[in-house]
């Protein structure tokens, strides 16, 4: 409810075009973006809104905290409608495939065929089936599922690449393997096998549908929105932002981009400027955190301590100014020999914060997947700590609860505990496996950023726990 001045600027004050406000885990970004949809709601009644992130289910927490915010203000049902839709990107690609009225002209630009199942979305084991059938000429250092992957989204989508020539004079800046005509060629073997698989199956891709989406509507010239406005902004890929541009004519107020580079856990980093997306000289950055302490916020920079980011304006993302609103206690560094030993520390810990009388719903335990989410919560439960396990959906009240560290985007709670934070588990072996020097390095920056994100859920006490040795992510000066 709450808005400093400058805050309060962002939110209210027209912009000529695109603009993108940035700040690290805390300082209000998504509390401006919710405010600004509603001052652009206020301000044109009949005014076409489009809120949306990356994920699903932040993109209900939206919704919940607009209307708690409001709740007057209009809601659209559907895209293109008078008031304030809220819902995610691919819902949103999903929504302009499916009224096109015909995408024959989009599917010749962006995948060089007629037509194109938009129904069903490819099997996750096509790309790994097509490296089998047709990477047998591939070099060392592309021969491998996330490489191909990340071409595709970063390189050969947004560029609506169709043909091996194409493909062969295609700038691919910031993807670290050099490719010459012969490589590039292997390349585009698998990728065509990929497509013909693809289409003989009916379906497409997760990157190909923004695509798909975006072209349909350059060629049709229609504007379903008349303001879109992105949260967590570095989570989205090429494709997405050539959807979102397409979405909304470019002029005052068109976009409105909510954004830390520091918590990319999701795609790769981009650079607007190529997609149509200008905001330079548009780019404001907040530096008071309202969420966590002070301690907690010198933690988890110092996660991020070493690394190298790269914001949307390729330009460094940098921590230094932020400054915390208030001070705690020290995060709590728990270190263990056995896995056992961790699950009745991390026991002890939520029964002890129960028994220090906070709310259930306000103790949260964070794991790195869903595997470890599912071991916890057993642990829990045999050490007689009843918790809910949370996936999709409403959290619920009522008990502690674990979930992963990517559910827990957008969220915060007291006390958080971060479990398994041992060198086996993070950085994730499957998350790292595989992957060229590049795309091993951007992956190890996911990593950072991932135990960021979920340091900075805390409000009040941070508790980290491991056996073993513990993993090179946490602060070289942080003792237990």
């Amino acid at each position: 409810m709450f808005l400093h001045p400058e805050q309060r600027d962002y939110a209210e004050r027209r912009r000529l075009g695109p603009f993108r406000l940035s700040g690290g885990a805390g300082t209000g970004k998504t509390v401006v973006l919710i405010h600004r949809a509603r001052s652009l709601a206020r301000a044109n009644p009949d005014a076409r809104i489009l809120v949306t992130t990356y994920t699903r289910n932040l993109a209900d927490a939206l919704k919940a905290d607009l209307l708690r915010l409001d709740p007057s203000i209009v809601l659209a049902l559907k895209l293109g409608e008078p008031g304030v839709f809220v819902t995610g990107i691919d819902a949103v690609a999903a929504a302009v495939l499916r009224d096109a009225s015909d995408l024959s002209g989009a599917a010749r630009e962006v995948l060089g065929v007629d037509a194109a199942g938009v129904a069903k979305r490819t099997n996750k084991n096509e790309w790994t089936d097509a490296l089998e059938s047709a990477g047998q000429n591939l070099p060392t250092d592309a021969r491998s599922v996330p490489f191909l992957q990340a071409e595709y989204a970063l390189i050969v989508l947004p560029n609506r690449i169709t043909s091996r020539e194409e493909y062969w004079k295609a700038r691919r800046p910031g993807r670290g393997v050099k490719l010459d005509r012969a490589k590039r060629s292997a390349v585009w073997d698998v990728v065509e096998t990929y497509r013909r698989r693809s289409r003989l199956d009916g379906s497409i891709d997760f990157e190909e549908a923004p695509a798909l989406a975006a072209a349909a509507l350059e060629r049709s010239g229609q504007h379903l929105c008349d303001h879109v406005l992105v949260d967590e902004g570095q989570d989205l890929t090429p494709t997405r932002w050539q959807l979102l541009r397409a979405l909304v004519e470019s002029g005052p107020d068109d976009l409105f981009i909510a954004e830390d580079s520091q918590q990319r856990i999701y795609g790769r980093q981009v650079v607007l400027g190529r997609y149509g997306i200008g905001i330079v000289g548009r780019s404001r950055r907040l530096t008071l955190n309202y969420r966590t302490t002070a301690e907690n916020l010198a933690f988890a920079v110092g996660v991020l301590s070493g690394a190298s980011f790269t914001d949307v304006e390729n330009t460094e993302a940098v921590s230094a100014g932020y400054r915390s609103a208030r001070r705690g206690p020290e995060p709590l560094l728990i270190g263990t020999e056995t896995v056992s030993e961790e699950l009745q520390a991390a026991a002890d810990l939520v029964a002890g914060w129960l028994n220090d009388g906070l709310e259930p719903e306000t103790v949260a335990v964070l794991t790195r997947d869903q595997r470890q989410r599912h071991f916890v919560m057993e642990g829990l439960r045999e050490r007689g700590v009843q918790a809910r396990e949370v996936d999709a959906g409403e959290a619920g009240v009522g008990l502690p609860l674990v979930m992963t560290m990517h559910r827990a985007k957008g969220t915060e709670f007291s006390n958080v505990l971060l479990f398994g934070l041992g060198a086996r588990a993070m950085p994730s072996p499957v998350a790292t496996k595989g992957l060229t020097d590049s795309d091993l390095e951007d992956a190890l920056l996911r990593e950072r950023s991932l135990l960021y994100v979920a340091a900075t859920r805390a409000r009040d006490q941070l508790a980290c726990t491991w056996n073993g040795e513990r993993t090179r992510l946490l602060p070289e000066a942080a003792e237990h």
